[in-house]
């Protein structure tokens, strides 16, 4: 009997494994039918691939990018989309009032003066502190789109947003909290660099103990907000709750909804965030939010995912060493199925459309939950063969 059961527990894990290779080639077969190339040129790129891309994001009035941070070639990509499409509002992976500051510093600023700026704040802009991401915020306000933040407060960007507060507060106690605020998150970042033990400033007792004096003052309606967002900032570090995290991202999205509603919108965030159904994170995020918008106006967005699956990134921090592409990683391994077809330095796109309806109609049953949730989540995958890290803005 024991000898039975061991046999069948060896065909049933065998024919398990038949099924999912089955699976998998079923969906490498319909990738391989589904794909098209492109190829960059210089500041724009050509191909059937990019036609495809193009043909659909100006058909729909919500384009959203989900990518891999922190290369060189995704920015180019999103500047190159930006250069054929007029967009009016785009949306970023940063806070409201960072995102506001940065563009009316490169709208207001002359060529020194804005060099100057980013000299002394260029490592508070997050992601567009890398040199391709800043130089895309200068095209979107070129073009008159307006920069929209839905993030909570970067960790160091307390001292950008204070410098601004002690210019345009009425209050002198305030001015002096501000300085102060300013002053100790550029001295604990810079303790942070040499000893990562170290910590953030914004996560201390003396920054919470500034916010309550601060909360106890006469100040202006935007003071007060900025306050309470530095509050559910810190919340949000120090419980790592990414819920909580997500819900503020879509709560400051619905907050400018009459900003963008019936308006031609780019949003570019994390790859996690830009799913149409479910997010990478299992949560319904961002993206989910913005199909749904778009489905309830007769409408519908449009999801593109985009990654390289080798070479470099830069480190989030300036002076830290760049890091390889792992071509081992959990993520390139969920993809394998559609990465299989996908050869040489081409560009690749892959229209997931043909195999997410093989899975609405039974014909595929994808066992790999983050597979499945790309699949049904983007309408077009982007595979860069490789890409390279950026410099920073910062000399």
């Amino acid at each position: 009997m024991k000898k039975t059961t061991t046999l069948l527990i060896t065909f049933s894990g065998l024919f398990l494994g038949l099924n999912t290779f089955a699976q998998d080639s079923l969906i490498t077969t319909l990738a391989a039918k589904n794909i098209s190339t492109f190829v960059r040129e210089g500041r724009s790129f050509s191909g059937a691939g990019w036609d495809k891309i193009l043909t659909q994001a100006k058909a729909s009035p919500d384009v959203l990018i989900g990518e891999d941070h922190f290369t060189n070639e995704i920015p180019y990509f999103t500047a190159a989309i930006v250069s054929e499409i007029r967009f009016d509002n785009f949306f970023c992976e940063i806070d409201p009032f960072t995102a506001r500051i940065l563009q009316d510093k490169i709208k207001g600023l002359s060529p020194a003066a804005l060099q100057k700026f980013v000299n002394e704040f260029g490592d508070t802009f997050s992601f567009y502190a890398l040199n391709p991401e800043f130089e895309l915020l200068k095209e979107l306000t070129k073009a008159n789109t307006k920069i929209q933040g839905t993030d909570q407060i970067l960790l160091i960007a307390d001292r950008l947003i204070c410098n601004q507060l002690k210019k345009s507060t009425k209050s002198t106690r305030a001015k002096a909290l501000y300085e102060s605020i300013e002053n100790n998150s550029k001295l604990y970042f810079e303790n942070f660099l040499k000893d990562q033990t170290k910590p953030f400033y914004l996560l201390t007792d003396d920054f919470d103990k500034k916010l309550t004096e601060l909360s106890g003052l006469k100040l202006s309606k935007e003071e007060q907000e900025i306050i309470a967002a530095f509050r559910l900032t810190a919340k949000i570090y120090k419980s790592r709750s990414h819920h909580l995290r997500i819900q503020l991202m879509k709560n400051q999205l619905m907050s400018k909804l009459g900003e963008w509603q019936n308006k031609k919108n780019l949003f570019k965030y994390g790859a996690n965030h830009m799913p149409k159904g479910e997010s990478l994170m299992e949560i319904y995020d961002t993206g989910s939010l913005v199909n749904n918008i778009a489905d309830s106006e007769f409408s519908s967005s449009m999801h593109l995912m985009i990654l390289g699956t080798k070479g470099t990134q830069a480190s989030p921090f300036k002076g830290y060493p760049e890091g390889k592409i792992n071509e081992q990683s959990s993520m390139l391994k969920s993809l394998k199925p559609l990465l299989s077809p996908v050869e040489g330095e081409q560009w690749h796109c892959l229209d997931l459309v043909a195999i997410r309806k093989g899975i609405q109609e039974g014909k595929i049953n994808v066992k790999d939950v983050t597979l499945s949730r790309i699949i049904k989540g983007y309408d077009l995958l982007v595979v860069v063969p490789t890409v390279s890290a950026p410099k920073f803005i910062t000399p």
